[in-house]
């Protein structure tokens, strides 16, 4: 009884590597969302849960069209539909390159010297 529990190496997926994978795949699934979304209309997007609840919009609606026009380099027209586009982009490119520096500083500890 003298040594300490390690379980967390005995978790088969830790809640960190699903946690850094996820932001990993941020930037790259926002592109990809973004251009499965027809930016004229909308279709291949989420529906918004709010709007078929109540009917009413709320502040992310045209969150997939905006994204569809910014991956589509229509920066102008995607700030029109809505500039909440600006923050998810920021946070999606922060979270993606947070990811790929720390993938290449653990790498390069990871290397004798």
């Amino acid at each position: 009884m003298g040594g300490s529990i390690r379980w967390v190496a005995t978790m088969p997926l830790s809640v960190t590597k699903v946690d850094n994978l996820l932001r990993a795949l941020a930037l790259p699934g926002l592109v990809a969302y973004g251009f499965a979304v027809s930016p004229g209309t909308g279709s291949g997007g989420l529906p918004c849960l709010w709007r078929l609840a109540f009917g009413l919009d709320c502040p992310g609606c045209g969150l997939s069209r905006a994204t569809a026009l910014l991956v589509r380099g229509e920066i102008l027209d995607a700030l029109a539909m809505n500039c909440l586009v600006v923050p998810v982009v920021l946070a999606a490119g922060y979270c993606f390159c947070h990811e790929v520096v720390n993938h290449f500083r653990e790498r390069r500890r990871a290397w004798p010297s």
